[in-house]
């Protein structure tokens, strides 16, 4: 073997390290609940505009979905207008979601993510699957796509 292969051999395997798994969620409340959807499903955060029913995007109306009922939560009593409206493209469906804050968008190591257990006191709530910790609070895990059928 050439010194240059050895050399570049040696310098391909110091290169190499264990790759680990990140989920990217963008976080948001209703209410006091901190919950959290998959990034790949939340395509844009709009202010929502007056008293519509609805949110224009790219085009087209889309109407206010309740998240919150199915949730077990309700949004918080402050202005329309401090609110936000995730836009999710779910089950091939555009949906504007009203929630009363969005915080940020986090990437969390795979491990953190762990499953709702069944005697966890939010597991009968229908689209919580998960949770991890940030800042000092539990975050809940949504499953957007059987949340939105």
């Amino acid at each position: 073997m050439s010194l240059f292969k050895s050399t570049a051999m040696f310098a391909v395997r110091r290169r190499t390290v264990s790759t680990v798994e990140r989920a990217t969620f963008v976080c948001f409340s209703i209410g006091e609940q901190r919950l959290a959807g998959p990034v790949p499903l939340v395509d844009r955060v709009l202010r929502p505009s007056g008293d519509a029913p609805g949110v224009s995007y790219e085009g087209r109306l889309l109407p206010y979905t309740d998240l919150a009922t199915p949730l077990g939560l309700a949004l918080g009593g402050g202005a329309a207008s401090l609110r936000r409206v995730l836009v999710a493209h779910v089950n091939d469906r555009w949906w504007a979601l009203p929630v009363d804050a969005v915080h940020d968008v986090v990437s969390v190591d795979a491990s953190e993510v762990l499953p709702l257990p069944a005697v966890h006191g939010d597991a009968p709530r229908t689209g919580a699957i998960a949770t991890f910790s940030r800042g000092g609070s539990t975050v809940l895990v949504l499953d957007l796509v059987r949340l939105l059928r």
